[in-house]
């Protein structure tokens, strides 16, 4: 019995090692353990990638990034800044890896260090790559997400030079306001699957709120890429659709929890008025938001 146990232990072993789980060292001294081994490209400075990043100290839980946020956390590779810096280990990982990298806690300097740690602890922080984020691919995305709405809701749109699909229900009369107008608008925006997020026209989305449209210069980074170029296409009294791209609205990062990384906006609109201004430049933001 002692002789099985014996070939059972050396054979888990040999299984360990053949599966490149044994404990591993950065070029730097970061141990790190790869649970599974991705078959996709390695990565490398200046990708993006997409992580569930799960933190330990020691073997306590502290948070798992998707049970939190819902979505893969966008990363940029860049280069290491210091000796414990994990942009140096993710550089070693490929696409479907899964690995946990070890950092003893009295290591880090003292404002990196989690509060509720102590001398002889173990930061264990875990990273699947779940992929890599392209911005061709994700127009791709967007392109058929679009035309499938457009096809199950029978609308009839126009795509302008930017990419916004643009489709008018009633054609207003007065003048396309210009870079630096202000314009006054009515909105309902919503996710693909038709839930609202965000409507100037709902009080149960802004309770205690007066309802009234949202004025900002247009042109001038006020509110997301597809609205300015959306809305600034259309005649004063106009109401439209606007079918908008991720890329043209929050993008990866989306905007949690209300709207998930990647998300296409339909936004149902109305130009209420157009406003004469200046063409002066203004920090970039990002409106409207969507409602909690």
């Amino acid at each position: 019995m002692k002789r099985n146990n014996q070939l059972l232990v050396a054979a888990f072993g040999l299984l360990i090692a053949s599966c490149g789980t044994g404990v591993k060292k950065t070029p730097g001294g970061i141990e790190y353990i790869v649970h599974k081994s991705g078959s996709g490209a390695q990565l490398k400075l200046g990708d993006t990638a997409l992580l569930n990043v799960t933190q330990r100290i020691n073997d306590s839980l502290l948070g798992e990034s998707r049970k939190v946020i819902g979505a893969a956390i966008p990363v940029a590779i860049s280069k290491p800044q210091n000796k414990y810096d994990l942009m140096e280990g993710l550089a070693l990982l490929h696409e479907g890896d899964s690995a946990t990298f070890v950092i003893p806690w009295d290591s880090l300097p003292a404002q990196e260090r989690p509060p509720f740690g102590k001398k002889g602890d173990k930061l264990k922080i875990t990273f699947a790559v779940e992929g890599k984020y392209s911005a061709a691919s994700q127009k791709e995305k967007d392109e058929k997400a679009i035309k499938e709405y457009m096809d199950k809701n029978k609308i009839n749109a126009t795509k302008n030079a930017e990419g916004v699909y643009i489709a008018i229900q009633q054609e207003g009369t007065g003048e396309v306001p210009k870079t630096g107008d202000t314009v006054v608008v009515h909105y309902t925006g919503k996710l693909a699957s038709g839930k609202v997020f965000d409507s100037s026209q709902d009080s149960t989305l802004r309770p205690g709120m007066p309802l009234e449209p949202i004025k900002f210069p247009i042109g001038q980074g006020f509110v997301i890429k597809g609205w300015d170029s959306g809305l600034g296409s259309l005649k004063k009294g106009t109401k439209a659709t606007l079918l908008i791209p991720s890329t043209l609205a929050y993008g990866l990062q989306g905007s949690p929890p209300a709207i998930p990384a990647n998300s296409i906006l339909i936004f149902d609109v109305q130009l209420v008025d157009v406003k004469p201004g200046t063409a002066a430049p203004a920090p970039a933001a990002a409106l409207p938001a969507p409602k909690k």
